[in-house]
């Protein structure tokens, strides 16, 4: 006889779908199923008696003899798609690897052999670290959130490494995040070196098969520990016993796109329902996270020191008001080559790739602007192209305006690029080396640069974000930052947060072993508040400020957020639905929440569609999720839903 079940599929809609079903199925398993007019791939959520629909289509094919997805797994994925008014079957989707989705077998394809032999380390933690051990390790057995709140350099790897051996001892799981797939090679090193269990990366640059066998080797409980970037929130683990989120004040930890979590956010929960301490490291602890120890949430743990004999860098200050020479002040110019002469490694940091951000006629003022986007194109010197890094477009230059038509275009600005070509004119038989998203697209191109850094032979190394956080290089004395001042005019109120913990962060690579390290950052604001506190280590000072003007001006995180965008080609249709969706939110009639808008994105063209936004506030999460609810409900009476592309977005950070 013919059992009725429900399955999500992977599809822009809140609900579920039944169908009949005449083989054994349990829940949590994968079938194929019609759908419209194809096939696809669901999961079962729950077997039922009767359905509320009448005629059923029947299910095609069973995938799975036991389930894809465990009880706790799909609870947790529940909760999130609850969270963050996103479709279940999308979100379900989100969690599982391409093959699991298409339907492929849920088999380990090839055996990989366990790690390298462990080994001790010929150091033992300092009185700092064992009181953190042990802090945390009373908590093994319950749900328990924990800051490591330490400087640069303070060995907070460490700390990771004690705990997660104490789990493994336990035959617990260990699931460790990271923000960038830059940091996983050197984070995996760390753990395969030391602890005596298999560990697997889950992280978007593995292929297929990788990524299969890592999800299944961590559900199948092979893998004592995962590593891995944001998705790795959602892999299956039997045998959970502690998560640890590394650099958690780092944006990457929030998807942008499709189901928009927050992985740390999310590292909460999952914590929660599996009863396990919650870790989060950092030498910059966000705003949210202070706030959380300040109501008790939290408990904060401080290293306070550098690991071994290391101290913390001299910071100084150039004032660029008066520079005229470029990009590099002679005194940044005279410190690099001190550094190198001693045989020592100078690494310089600016956030922007390409030659130069504006190519533009020095008589009229014309600019190169991208034809589809609200943005200017960055001029990409070594393959003569202006590029978009909004939409990717590209164009040759041209060689006379535009606009009139004179011989008189010029770059101006700096990115990687242009620094690079500058720094080989004033330093020839030094090998530069730089870091950023157009010399690390190839394969293993990254993780090359690594090891000719952590080789130690003097070098300039120009980076991006890319290299400001966690990368430890023996041989790095000094860190020039440069250009850095775009962050005080920016229109994001979390811009001077971002800013301290860019500088402490970049700071940090700087001077990491016995030596003293130095850094120096170029401004044209030398007497801005920030740099009283980035020069003299007091971070968590610059935090409690920016934590009073929040309370006073009720903004995160004293209050909560919710972001509806909408894009359209056409630019009033994109505008009009967000009209239609404010009346229907106020007609909910929440006297808590404030709404505001719609008002154009900060770049309101983008690939040729124009971006408006809808701003959701309230100083009570409950009723502002309570109203989202009843929003998503009603959202099919909209007149203009059909003719703009909309997503939700719950804790936006941009």
């Amino acid at each position: 006889m013919s059992s009725i079940v429900e399955v999500a599929i992977p599809v822009p809609l809140n609900k579920t779908f039944d169908y009949l079903c005449d083989d054994e199925v349990l829940v949590g398993a994968r079938v194929k199923v019609p759908f419209v007019r194809k096939k696809v791939i669901g999961i079962v959520l729950a077997i039922k008696d009767k359905s509320d629909f009448d005629k059923l289509k029947s299910v095609e094919e069973v995938l799975d003899k036991t389930p894809i997805l465990d009880k706790p797994t799909l609870d947790f994925l529940f909760w999130s798609a609850n969270y963050y008014h996103h479709p279940i079957g999308e979100v379900i989707s989100a969690a599982l690897p391409k093959s699991l989705r298409l339907g492929k077998e849920a088999n380990i394809k090839k055996v990989i052999g366990l790690p390298n032999k462990t080994q001790e380390p010929d150091f033992k933690p300092t009185d700092e670290q064992n009181i953190a051990i042990a802090q945390i390790l009373k908590s093994t057995h319950q749900y328990h959130a924990f800051l490591l709140h330490g400087v640069t350099g303070s060995g907070k790897t460490e700390v990771y490494l004690h705990i997660t051996q104490a789990m493994l001892n336990q035959k617990k799981q260990v699931l460790v995040l990271v923000p960038e797939i830059g940091l996983t090679p050197q984070m995996i090193t760390h753990f395969e070196s030391r602890l005596k269990t298999r560990v697997v990366a889950i992280h978007s640059q593995l292929n297929e098969t990788q990524k299969l066998d890592a999800y299944l080797m961590a559900k199948n409980g092979e893998a004592g520990v995962v590593l891995g970037t944001r998705s790795a929130i959602f892999a299956p683990m039997p045998n959970l016993g502690l998560i640890i989120i590394d650099e958690e004040h780092d944006n990457s930890f929030k998807q942008q796109s499709n189901f928009r979590y927050s992985a740390k956010d999310l590292s909460f929960i999952r914590a929660k329902q599996a009863n396990i301490p919650l870790v989060l490291g950092t030498a910059t602890p966000s705003l949210e996270l202070l706030k959380n120890v300040m109501d008790q949430k939290i408990a904060r743990i401080t290293l306070t020191k550098r690991a071994g004999s290391a101290t913390l860098p001299k910071v100084s200050l150039i004032d660029m008001r008066s520079n005229t020479d470029g990009a590099l002040s002679k005194m940044l110019v005279e410190k690099t080559k001190q550094y190198l002469s001693a045989g020592k490694q100078v690494m310089l940091f600016i956030n922007r790739r390409g030659y130069a951000p504006v190519y533009y006629c020095t008589q009229c003022g014309w600019k190169a602007q991208c034809d589809h986007c609200d943005s200017t194109m960055v001029y990409h010197r070594h393959i003569n192209r202006l590029k978009c890094h909004h939409c990717g477009d590209e164009k040759m230059p041209e060689h006379t305006c535009p606009n009139c038509s004179e011989q008189s275009l010029e770059v101006l600005g700096y990115g990687t690029e242009r620094l690079e070509e500058t720094l080989s004119s004033h330093f020839v038989d030094t090998p530069i080396i730089r870091i950023d998203r157009d010399t690390t697209r190839r394969k293993k191109a990254f993780a090359q640069h690594l090891e000719q850094i952590n080789a130690g032979e003097p070098c300039i190394i120009i980076g991006t974000q890319m290299l400001a956080k966690g990368h430890d290089f023996s041989n790095l004395a000094m860190v020039g930052i440069l250009d850095i001042d775009a962050g005080f005019l920016s229109l994001n109120f979390r811009a001077t947060e971002y800013l301290a913990q860019l500088l402490i962060q970049v700071s940090g690579r700087a001077g990491r072993h016995k030596e003293k390290g130095e850094v120096v950052i170029q401004t044209r604001y030398p007497d801005h508040p920030i740099f009283n506190f980035v020069l003299s280590s007091r971070y968590t000072q610059f935090a409690s400020q920016l934590l009073k003007q929040r309370l006073s001006a009720m903004m995160p995180p004293f209050s909560h957020q919710a972001l509806l965008c909408a894009n359209a080609k056409n630019k009033q249709n994109a505008e009009d639905f967000l009209r239609e969706a404010a009346v229907l939110l106020k007609s909910i009639q929440m006297d808590s929440v404030e709404i505001w808008g719609p008002v154009a994105n900060t770049i309101e063209k983008k690939s040729d569609y124009y971006y408006f936004n809808l701003y959701l506030q309230s100083n009570n999460r409950a009723t502002l999720h309570q109203m989202l609810s009843t929003f998503n409900q009603h959202i099919s009476t909209l007149k203009l839903k059909n003719k703009v592309r909309w997503y939700l977005d719950i804790d936006p950070v941009e």
